[in-house]
């Protein structure tokens, strides 16, 4: 009897169809300000253990000095090279001795660019060994 007084009378079906989702929203709404706030600061303190290396030895028989000088001048070995030549020229140097690698030796005054732009041209020319000369710094 109590069923049929409540369909009777329409509130408990107007109860149903009626739903309001706003509160569903407004919480699904904080969560996502919550997330897009949190997220960059994970990732700036995500701690990451690089490995560590020592000091290499390179076989000098094995490998070719390509210096970057102060004045952005490039030599390969003794030879100055223009950029424009140095593709060909390190191609045929490579395909008479396909073991051979390339050390990089950049002045600390250039730009990260230049060495980057040395680096993608060694790439293309098929240099499978390439290796960055640093100074060494005597350990504290």
């Amino acid at each position: 009897m109590k069923r049929n007084f409540f369909l009777q009378s329409g509130h408990r079906e107007n109860a149903l169809n009626k739903i309001n989702i706003v509160n569903f929203v407004d919480v699904a709404l904080t969560l996502v300000i919550i997330l897009l706030m949190i997220s960059p600061m994970i990732e700036q303190g995500m701690e990451v253990r690089l490995p560590s290396s020592g000091p290499s030895k390179i076989s000098v028989g094995k490998s070719v000095i390509l210096t970057i000088a102060k004045n952005r001048k490039i030599f390969l070995g003794n030879q100055e090279v223009s950029i424009e030549n140095l593709e060909p020229l390190v191609r045929s140097t490579i395909s008479r001795n396909p073991e051979l690698g390339i050390v990089v030796k950049g002045d600390k005054t250039i730009t990260y660019q230049e060495l980057i732009s040395v680096l993608d041209i060694l790439k293309r020319a098929d240099v499978k060994k390439i290796g960055l000369a640093t100074e060494a710094h005597p350990i504290k």
